[in-house]
């Protein structure tokens, strides 16, 4: 580590100014991923009745768009319960969905909301995966930086 002093200006009152030295702190570049953002994992559990609803398509695309906007950071997205709708061909966000997933590292769905709700998994995207409930629990418990969309 290096201390080196680095001069500070303080404004105390009116025409005073108060010169302070504070240390400035290195720290070595492999320790700074602590402290670095790492992406962030998204949580879909509904689909906001997108089959039904025009305000549920509305809110569930907005969302979708705005998500698509910060692709870049975002890690992991898990499916579960009625939002494994998403992944069926009949949804009407179904095009948008795939194509936004298709460019996140690690796609989950749940196998048990896709069978509950009948949705397709035949042609999912390469960097999705369906595993049980039980692993997705597992996994969201040691997750960090989580956005659910309830």
């Amino acid at each position: 580590m290096n201390n080196q002093e680095k001069s500070k200006l303080d404004i105390v009152s009116g025409d005073s100014v108060v010169i302070e030295q504070s240390p400035v702190i290195e720290v070595e570049p492999e320790k700074l991923e602590i402290f670095q953002s790492s992406g962030l994992t998204v949580l879909i559990k509904h689909d906001y009745y997108a089959a039904d609803s025009a305000h549920g398509r509305e809110l569930l695309g907005a969302f979708l768009k705005a998500l698509s906007s910060k692709k870049d950071i975002i890690d992991r997205i898990f499916v579960i319960d009625s939002g494994v709708k998403l992944l069926t061909g009949s949804n009407s966000l179904y095009n948008e969905f795939i194509t936004f997933i298709k460019e996140i590292p690690v796609v989950t769905a749940c196998a048990e909301s896709i069978e509950e709700y009948g949705a397709d998994d035949a042609g999912l995207p390469a960097n999705c995966e369906v595993i049980g409930i039980s692993d997705i629990a597992k996994a969201l418990i040691d997750t960090q930086g989580l956005i659910t969309l309830e």
